[in-house]
Order: C-alpha cells, then sequence, then structure tokens
C-alpha cells in the first residue's frame, strides 16, 4: 500500500508540475490539449486540473495591469499605530484594491486605485512598476538554496548589466475602455473564466473579448504560480531591498521553487515570496547556530558582497484583494 501511495504522489507531482509549466506560457489551454499532455482522458484531465486549483499546488492563472499612465495603482507601506481597526477601514474602501497586515519593516500595505491620504508612517509609497513573475525551476528547496548562495558567493559587480527585467509604462497610455475593465475584473484573479457567461453579464461581443485575450500579454502581466508542497506549507514574505543590481537580485531569488512577485515602488525592489519556513525562521529553539535560516543568511551575503545597500522583510499575516 505504501508503495502504491508514493507511486501515486509521484504521479500527481509530475501532473502538478505539468500543468504549472504549461499554464505559464498558455493560461487558457483547452482541457483536450492538457489531457494529452497529462497523458489522461479529458474526465482525468478535468479532476487533476481541479485538484491542482482546489489544493493549492498551482494557483489559477490571474491578470494584473501593466503601469501605463491610466491604468496606474498606488502602493503604500506604512507604519500605523492600530493596523487592524485601519484594515476594517479598507475593507470597506472601493479605491483600495488589496491591502494586508503585516509584521516587520511596515504593519501595514496598502494598493490603490487612486492616490490616498494614508493614516501612520509613510514608509515607502508611489506608483508600482510592471510586476514580473518567473517560471520557476524544477529544484529541491535545498538545492535551490545553495544554488542562490553560490550566485551571491560569485556576484562581481563589474561583470553586471542591466536586463531591465521590471518594466514601466508610467508615460505611455494604452487603449481600454469600460469593456476592457469589465473583462479585466472578470479575469483578474481566475484567467480561464469561460466566456460566454462574460459576455452576457456584460453584453460584450465575441470580437471584443477575443481581442481583449489577444491584447493581454501587452496591456497586462498574466501569470500562475506553483507551490510543490501546496501553498499552506509556505510563508508570505514582502522582502524590501535598495540596491543598485536589481536585475541580479531578482536572478538569484528566482532560483525558489515558488516564484516569487518582483516589482518597485519609488526606486525601492520588493519581492513577494512565498518560503520554507526553516528557511526564515524558527519557533520554540534555543538558536546558537543560524546557520540553517538560509534566506537571512542569503541577504547578509548580499550585504556583505555590496549587491544591496539596505534589506528589510515583513510577514504577510492577512490579506484582502478585492476584485477591482
Amino acid at each position: 500500500m505504501g508503495q502504491r501511495t508514493g507511486k501515486r504522489g509521484k504521479k500527481r507531482r509530475e501532473h502538478n508540475r505539468l500543468i504549472y509549466e504549461t499554464l505559464h506560457t498558455d493560461p487558457r489551454i483547452h482541457l483536450k490539449d492538457l489531457s494529452k499532455i497529462l497523458r489522461v482522458n479529458r474526465n482525468a484531465a478535468t479532476r487533476i486540473l481541479r485538484e491542482a486549483f482546489e489544493d493549492g499546488y498551482v494557483l489559477k492563472p490571474q491578470v494584473r495591469k501593466r503601469s501605463y499612465a491610466n491604468l496606474k495603482e498606488y502602493v503604500y507601506f506604512v507604519n500605523c499605530p492600530y493596523p487592524h481597526g485601519l484594515y476594517k477601514e479598507y475593507s470597506e474602501d472601493t479605491r483600495v484594491s488589496y491591502h494586508a497586515v503585516m509584521a516587520g519593516f511596515a504593519n501595514m500595505w496598502v494598493v490603490s486605485n487612486e492616490e490616498i491620504d494614508i493614516e501612520g508612517d509613510v514608509i515607502v509609497k508611489g506608483v508600482r512598476s510592471d510586476y514580473h513573475v518567473p517560471l520557476a525551476p524544477d529544484r529541491p528547496w535545498k538545492r535551490a538554496m545553495q544554488n542562490m548562495l553560490k550566485k551571491v558567493e560569485d556576484f562581481n559587480p563589474d561583470e553586471y548589466e542591466s536586463k531591465g527585467t521590471i518594466k514601466t509604462h508610467w508615460h505611455e497610455p494604452v487603449a481600454w475602455d469600460e469593456e476592457d475593465e469589465a473583462m479585466y475584473r472578470e479575469f483578474k484573479y481566475n484567467g480561464r473564466e469561460p466566456l460566454t457567461p462574460i459576455m452576457k453579464k456584460h453584453l460584450i461581443s465575441s470580437d471584443k473579448i477575443y481581442k481583449f485575450l489577444r491584447s493581454l500579454p501587452e496591456r497586462c502581466t498574466v501569470f500562475t504560480r506553483y507551490f510543490p508542497k501546496s501553498i499552506m506549507h509556505y510563508d508570505s514574505y514582502l522582502f524590501m531591498f535598495q540596491t543598485d543590481y536589481e536585475d541580479f537580485i531578482i536572478d538569484v531569488f528566482s532560483e525558489l521553487p515558488t516564484p516569487p512577485i518582483s516589482f518597485k515602488v519609488s526606486d525601492v525592489l520588493f519581492l513577494y515570496a512565498n518560503v520554507d519556513r526553516s528557511s526564515v525562521r524558527r519557533v520554540g529553539l534555543d538558536m546558537y547556530d543560524v546557520s540553517q535560516l538560509h534566506i537571512p543568511l542569503l541577504v547578509d551575503n548580499l550585504l556583505q558582497k555590496g549587491a544591496i545597500k539596505r534589506a528589510s522583510d515583513s510577514i504577510v499575516k492577512y490579506a484582502w484583494q478585492k476584485n477591482l
């Protein structure tokens, strides 16, 4: 029985990885095509995909606006006296599309569709860049940490070349009307939503919705994320870096088997990552040797190598995202 269970577990992991890699390339792939990739019939492919989503191994493809002049989002990181009370207020604020209570360099993270007056001491605020989400490599966490530490060890600032990984379009408008906005909100948290109900709900033509989908890579960032042990086994951290070598930092963190989300606000680099708990913190232990806390050690090495000027992090305690 144990061997069969092990084989089933291995097959499930293979399926989850295939689903992730496929959706990264083709978020709206048809089930008949996905079933061929998984080498199962269509009914089995439907079940496997549903379980991958429901159990938190793969997130449904999501859509986020790029930073065009008429699609800007404003981001605030703040320390306020009582974030839980402010959290309740922002839950009702239709200008705020995302907000989170954190512990670390800031205790409140707010994303708004317009500039707002915000309570507390502002740590960083500004218009965000585009998001960047890499394809996560298929490797164990320990191997990823080894690769990351090796890259930092070998870092030479004289050999650094900027790749412009994170894009901004702050001074460029893009075509975007009320129908685009309605479709965006439908697809924001699930890029695989069926089309017919959306067309009927918003009285949108098939030409318009297919044009919207074709233009998504230009006007929006489309991504999915992968969690080999399911998302519940990782802690959500937001890392803040001041650096002259942002592409190198992004490249280092792209080694993680759980893909981080990178973006910039006011020339500060942020990486939102779901990380293995044992790599960041330990609870209930007398920590004499911290060498097993891989990510703090990694950040310390980055500071020593001069790859970053300053680093802070916050753990996300809870958050709310609205379909705005």
